[in-house]
């Protein structure tokens, strides 16, 4: 549907375009109006694949099924970091170069450190890590800051700028506004960090339909495009991923089955079954060893007056040359690390084998089998059971990896139907056009597995009368319903539950009040029983969980008034409905008797009778006028009382107890301060654009200026001089008042007071490339109205010597005669004033004014083309119809002459058949007629 109506819209713009053409300038203005629309951001969703080193971005709009989005610098994945840098924000490829020069304000691999409190060892690996760049804690949450000059930041603004940036270039790609997204994470990350990231999607303005497990979007990808090959026995997948610092390995299952009871309706579904992981494995721990050999290297080989590791450059430069070794080495045995002026202006070079960088690794391989291992024992299924092999991520091209996987799948055949680069990015970007309200795709179930069961701790009242602690499943491993409502009879009063882990880690402490209030006022008499509280817990599809409401239940019995009073109620409305069925009976019987009585006199056909029988009729109804009607009283049936359950609000306040989350005030705060950064920047956009407009203006203008330019012959000497002058004093101004503080409207200022004397030699130039361009128009013109107008001659001469009006009058063919040879006359005279004039001195004749001349004649002619083609067609009519009849009486004179003759009754038959009338012989003569436009009345002299 939104295909057919792109096309349908392209169809539109182009109408209107060449409607544009025809109406001129102010034409193409309302064309355009018309065409244009803002772009809606309802038709477009995007997904993020928010990896630790690299994000990549999926797109989804009409005309853009999925794609993948290229960033700035035209690339499909963007390095995940960000870098201050003189109060200015840099992202992607900028921020990566500045990762060596600005160590202490370039801040990587945030997702590790999302939601962590200190003491947590994640803080000790990224100072491992980046040594360089500054880092605190927060005095009440107890999470990481990050400082720059006066300002603090917290990692969910600095995620928040991210994915804000993620947001611009896609919107940019995709030429519209887009907001809502589904960004995969790992399936391992707790409540904490679910929350902190959907945190910072807020402050991002995006609008999170969903966050996704990372091996679920893979998989979605691949079953996708492959929904014929699932049936009702089901295919297991194995899906590896070493990424940047995690490694997982899940498991899924495809199925074709049903949701509903009857079991109609198949859908392919996909269930993660297994899971493994190690969530500080991965690619970086193999960067991290390399480096550490490399600066073992340097201090070894190289003799400096400080070691290398004070330097925060050095260790960044690194750093960045032992990743680039380390791709290198995946495919070659060996190689040479060399970095220009590492440290102290010293050179650095050596080589490294793959043997060396395997050895520094062989202690990580039974890290990197537990995951399968642990994911295969999960889904209590075998090595052979495993259908299908897919490895994902960077860390197993490493050959040392491949092997010890090869080794533990026993030599099972490794998939590679994927792109893996981006199979999570693309799978998610379907699951975003599902969620999204714009598009309907064709449903893939989605069934993820919970990693850590939430439970809820609680008091319960024993049959002694105390109190016992209970916990409770609220939702566990397999894929749960979006709601679960628990009921709580212990309470009478305002009461806490905690909601914690399967490792008894506390999540949220629940404090719901307002219980005795709502007690004491339902529960009145012993007609009122407490039911207990029923609270409503619920997990969305990001697998956060929450508590939606609580309520005091209580159950209203009737009384015994009520039922004595709805059994007197019940025996009266039977009696009534008794005494209505008998009376309905006795009508029946009565009419029944009437219509036989009245059907038996009816066939005797005993008149007398029947006016004896009417006569009666009538005075029975005499009699029943004069007898009142009772009147019938129509009767409800009671109803039956029931129980009622009445449910009162409570009051419910959940407090985070796994970690603080940003209240209210500091979202609003973190968005204005992504909002003061985006106002900066593109006040410093538009500066920069201006300065750089004006300054390209003064040195191009100083080039094409000078003698033998092009340029130069449409400026006059005083032109010259005055232009000259101008750009003298912006050079001045640019190299002695220009600085950061000048404003955009300086420039501007300037630059229109240069356009203003470069106005006219512009003006000059352009009428000189243009006029003859429109010349070619004008002489294609002549040629054609010449060749017309000696046909029209022709045409006329011809027409005196036959019957009917001619096609042109005198005054038509005059009219065009006159407008050629004064429109050859007018541009004979205007080209060769044009052609010897002077290129800097102001046009004889404009574009426009050439443009005109041609438009009248073309205009004339085409005024006698339509008159000539209307004129033909009413020939070609009238002389078919001649020819037809010519046929018909040739055809009846055949037939007069072989037929026998006829007789005088036949003969005046034919003779009472009236001839054609002139209005039937000129019916279609007139139609033709009334067809001709009013404006082809005959041509007046006078409008030229």
């Amino acid at each position: 549907m939104l295909t057919i109506g792109t096309r349908q819209h392209n169809f539109n713009a182009l109408i209107l375009t060449m409607k544009s053409i025809i109406l001129g300038p102010l034409g193409l203005l309302v064309a355009f109006c018309c065409f244009y629309q803002p772009a809606d951001a309802a038709l477009a969703a995007m997904s993020i694949d928010l990896g630790s080193q690299f994000i990549k971005i999926g797109l989804v709009k009409p005309g853009v099924p999925m794609d993948i989005v290229l960033n700035k610098e035209s690339r499909r994945k963007t390095p995940n970091v960000i870098s201050f840098k003189n109060d200015e924000r840099f992202f992607a490829e900028a921020a990566a170069a500045m990762s060596s020069s600005h160590p202490q304000s370039t801040y990587n691999f945030l997702l590790s450190l999302i939601a962590r409190k200190e003491g947590d060892d994640a803080f000790t690996t990224f100072k491992k890590t980046f040594p360089f760049t500054a880092f605190e804690f927060d005095d009440v949450r107890k999470t990481v800051i990050f400082p720059y000059k006066e300002e603090k930041y917290n990692v969910e603004t600095l995620l928040a700028m991210i994915l804000w940036n993620a947001k611009k270039v896609t919107e940019a790609y995709a030429d519209q506004t887009v907001k809502d997204v589904v960004i995969t994470v790992p399936i391992f990350l707790n409540q904490a960090e679910r929350r902190a990231i959907a945190s910072a999607a807020e402050i991002a303005g995006l609008n999170l339909l969903q966050l996704l497990n990372d091996g679920s979007a893979a998989a979605l990808n691949y079953g996708v495009f492959r929904r014929k090959e699932i049936t009702e026995k089901p295919t297991h997948m194995l899906i590896y991923d070493m990424g940047a610092v995690k490694t997982t390995a899940t498991i899924v299952q495809y199925v074709l089955e049903s949701t509903r009871k009857d079991g109609k309706d198949k859908q392919p579904t996909l269930r993660t079954v297994g899971v493994g992981y190690d969530k500080t494995l991965g690619g970086l721990e193999i960067t991290n060893r390399l480096r550490d050999h490399l600066e073992k290297v340097f201090r070894d080989t190289v003799s400096t007056s400080k070691d290398i590791s004070t330097n925060g450059r050095a260790i960044g430069k690194l750093h960045k040359e032992a990743e680039r070794v380390k791709q290198v080495l995946s495919a070659n045995k060996d190689t040479y690390a060399q970095v220009e002026s590492l440290f102290e202006e010293q050179n650095f070079r050596a080589k490294v084998t793959r043997d060396e960088l395997e050895k520094m690794i062989e202690d990580l391989e039974p890290r990197i089998a537990a995951p399968i291992l642990d994911a295969i024992a999960m889904s209590q299924l075998k090595v052979e059971d495993l259908d299908l092999v897919v490895l994902m991520g960077a860390g197993t091209r490493v050959p040392k990896v491949k092997d010890i996987l090869k080794t533990i799948l026993k030599d099972k055949e490794i998939s590679n139907f994927l792109n893996t680069d981006e199979a999570i990015a693309m799978g998610a970007v379907y699951q975003a056009a599902h969620l999204s309200k714009s598009f309907k795709v064709l449903p893939f179930n989605i069934n993820e597995k919970i990693l850590y069961p939430v439970f809820v701790n609680f008091l319960t009242k024993t049959e002694e009368g105390t109190m016992k602690p209970i916990r409770k499943s609220l939702f566990g491993e397999n894929y749960p319903v979006p709601n679960r409502v628990m009921h709580f009879s212990s309470y009478s009063d305002d009461f806490k539950i905690d909601v914690q882990d399967a490792d008894k880690n506390p999540l949220s402490s629940i404090e719901i009040t307002g219980v005795k209030d709502a007690i004491e006022k339902e529960v009145t008499d012993e007609h009122s029983i407490l039911k207990g509280v029923k609270t409503t817990f619920s997990i969305d599809l990001s697998g956060i969980v929450s508590v939606e409401k609580a309520s005091v239940v209580v159950e209203k019995v009737p009384t015994t008034e009520e039922k004595e009073k709805y059994e007197v109620d019940k025996k009266e409305f039977d009696e009534w409905e008794k005494e209505q069925e008998e009376l309905k009976k006795k009508e029946k019987a009565e009419k029944k008797e009437k219509e036989e009585k009245k059907k038996a006199e009816k066939e005797a056909g005993e008149e007398k009778k029947e006016e004896d029988t009417a006569a009666e009729e009538k005075k029975d109804e005499e009699t029943k006028e004069d007898v009142e009607k009772p009147v019938v009283v129509k009767k409800t049936k009671p109803v039956e009382p029931k129980a009622k359950k009445i449910n009162v609000a409570l009051t419910v306040k959940e407090t985070k107890t796994d970690n603080i989350d940003l209240n209210e005030e500091e979202v609003t705060a973190a968005k204005k301060v992504l909002g003061d950064f985006e106002h900066k920047e593109k006040e410093k956009h538009d500066r920069e654009e201006a300065m750089n407009s004006l300054e390209g203006l003064i040195y191009d203008l100083a080039v094409r200026l000078e003698d033998g330019e092009e340029y130069a012959e449409y400026v006059t000497e005083d032109e010259k001089k005055a232009i000259l002058e101008e750009v003298a004093v912006l050079k001045v101004w640019f190299e002695d008042d220009v600085s950061l503080e000048t404003k955009k409207e300086d420039f501007d200022e300037r630059r229109i007071k240069l356009e203003e004397l470069t106005a006219k030699p512009n003006a000059r130039k352009q009428e000189r490339l243009d006029v003859p361009k429109v010349a070619e128009v004008l002489e294609d013109h002549f040629n054609k109205s010449m060749t017309f107008h000696a046909m029209a001659l022709n045409l006329t001469q011809f027409e005196e010597g036959q019957e009917g009006n001619k096609t042109f009058t005198e005054t038509e063919l005059e009219v065009l005669t006159k407008l050629i040879e004064s429109t050859t006359e007018w541009w004979t005279e205007k080209k060769a004033a044009f052609d010897s004039q002077p290129k800097n001195e102001d046009v004889v004749v404009k574009a426009s004014e050439v443009a005109e001349k041609a438009r009248d004649l073309e205009r004339e002619v085409r005024y006698l083309v339509n008159k000539l083609k209307i004129a033909s067609s009413k020939k070609s009519k009238e002389s078919e119809k001649k020819k037809a009849k010519k046929e018909k009486d040739s055809a009846k004179e055949k037939k007069d002459d072989d037929a026998p003759e006829t007789t005088t009754e036949e003969q005046t038959e034919e003779s009472q058949t009236p001839p054609p009338t002139e209005s039937e012989n000129t019916k279609e003569d007139e139609s033709a007629t009334t067809e001709e436009p009013k404006k082809e009345a005959e041509h007046d002299a006078s409008e030229l």
